[in-house]
């Protein structure tokens, strides 16, 4: 007698993409494959676009500079081909407010001062240069090479700076942005050597104040921490400890995430507060990318060298970016929820670098600067996702299925125009390529019309059966699609099967 059938419902991918566990063990609620589509709370959407802000130069921007008064607008300032242009407003950039740069790889620090606010830039190269507000000028700053200097951080109303390949760092006074700078030797305590990568604040309890750490980071891989307000007091400045983390990843691989700092190494984004506590041996167990450190070891061991990594915070858009350069002047960009902690992956926004210009958000690209999160296209080229959602045994992981039809139901504002593809018993396919369709009025995927449900108060519900046929003990669905327009949301499938394997 032939059984019958049954069906089953599998929420979305919310869990996000997974690179650490089996496929056969991996909570369906994860993905296999996650490309630009975005994990939140409820459902996956795509991924918004980017639109043109600053155009007129040549070659990657490489740096851009946020300047932020007590009071008005923020300036924006990109930096390209060994110039420096005010980028503020939309549109063609005007004539250079400096020149004559030997690289476009800084680092900043704004601090203010009686004088007023400032931002400072470095690299390595060139004198520092400082902005104002009105105008820029080359850094007063004595007691270093200053040409050398390379790195620069705010910690405790105090402007701290680095030379290249040195591990001294130099401190100038309260709130002072020039001035004669004492030196600060960790010679005799980086036990592995190298050099100064970087320097951070940690603000653990979430709020600026007197138990701020500072945290130095070396090229070998040891988080040097230390406590106080003034190093040339030994009553008010002390060492909290020397802590093994992986190998840090560029002169840009630290972040201030909420209450935490967050450091790119060879082992993964880690937060400093579990390196503290935890031994390197453990470094996967508390890295914030667990779940796919594989996929970051991977790009580490590739593209490691290659300049162009940056972890950034989007707080409007609720994500943690961690930029990573592919070659080619090519980038992708492993993306966190900061709210679920749910990860994805982004393709296609070639960003070299990124700043923030009060709540928006902004790239370098070539010759270019984007304004990023805008729209439903690239700069109007396709904006590509793909998902494949983990495997389920549908309850019974002894039984083959004998697998009918699916039902992938979208929430969107315009025809999702998917692809949807069958993968059994955790055989992945490969789609040959996605066929692009025009936006429809009516809700339309493929020749099949689908059922229209109104969702809140733009959005529609697409939903439709697509006929599949297969055998297996365990499925998974992948969903691909290309748009330049409507802007899916992947809210759940249905499955109908046979148990018994009879189709």
């Amino acid at each position: 007698m032939q059984s019958a059938s049954k069906s089953k419902s599998l929420p979305p991918p919310v869990g996000g993409w997974n690179t650490r566990d089996a496929l056969a063990d991996m909570p369906v609620e994860d993905a296999i494959v996650l490309d630009n589509w975005f994990p939140t709370t409820d459902k996956i959407t795509v991924r918004r676009g980017i639109t043109s802000h600053a155009t007129g130069m040549s070659g990657l921007v490489e740096t851009l500079v946020e300047y932020t008064p007590l009071t008005g607008t923020s300036k924006l300032f990109a930096v390209n081909d060994g110039n420096i242009y005010d980028v503020s407003s939309s549109g063609a950039v005007g004539a250079a407010v400096v020149t004559g740069l030997s690289n476009d790889r800084f680092q900043q620090v704004q601090i203010g001062t009686s004088g007023g606010q400032f931002v400072f830039i470095c690299n390595g190269a060139d004198t520092p240069r400082t902005y104002n507000g009105s105008s820029w000028a080359n850094s007063t700053i004595s007691g270093p090479t200053i040409a050398n200097l390379v790195w620069c951080n705010l910690h405790q109303r105090r402007l701290w700076v680095g030379e290249v390949n040195s591990l001294t760092a130099y401190y100038g006074g309260t709130n002072a942005i020039g001035g004669t700078f004492s030196s600060f030797s960790l010679a005799g305590i980086a036990k592995l050597g190298g050099y100064i990568m970087a320097m951070g604040t940690w603000t653990r309890d979430a709020g600026d104040g007197q138990d701020d750490v500072a945290v130095f980071i070396t090229s070998e891989g040891e988080a040097i921490v230390y406590n106080g307000t003034n190093p040339s007091s030994a009553s008010m400045w002390s060492l909290v400890g020397v802590f093994r983390i992986g190998r840090p990843i560029g002169r840009r691989c630290m972040i201030k995430a909420g209450g935490d700092l967050i450091i790119v190494t060879q082992d993964g984004f880690i937060p400093m507060s579990a390196a503290l506590v935890r031994d390197r041996s453990q470094t996967e167990i508390i890295a914030l990318s667990q779940k796919i450190n594989k996929a970051v070891n991977d790009q580490v061991r590739d593209n490691g060298d290659r300049f162009g990594w940056q972890p950034f915070l989007y707080p409007k858009g609720t994500q943690l970016i961690f930029n990573i350069p592919q070659g080619n002047d090519e980038f992708n960009q492993f993306v966190f929820n900061t709210i679920t902690g749910s990860a994805c992956r982004f393709t296609g926004i070639n960003a070299a670098c990124w700043a923030m210009k009060g709540n928006e958000a902004y790239i370098g690209g070539n010759g270019v600067v984007y304004k990023y999160d805008d729209g439903n296209s690239d700069a109007g080229t396709n904006i590509e996702w793909d998902g494949l959602q983990a495997f389920s045994y549908f309850d019974t992981p002894q039984t083959v299925k004998g697998f009918k039809r699916v039902e992938p139901i979208f929430q969107s504002d315009g025809n999702p125009s998917a692809a949807v593809e069958l993968n059994l018993d955790f055989q992945i396919k490969t789609f040959e390529g996605v066929t692009v369709e025009s936006p429809t009025t009516a809700a339309l995927w493929g020749i099949a019309k689908w059922g229209i449900g109104l969702w809140g108060s733009a959005d529609q519900v697409y939903r439709g059966w697509r006929g599949v046929r297969g055998y297996g003990r365990a499925a998974a669905i992948r969903i691909r699609g290309a748009t330049t327009s409507a802007r899916p949301s992947w809210i759940s499938t249905n499955f109908t099967y046979t148990p018994g394997g009879q189709l």
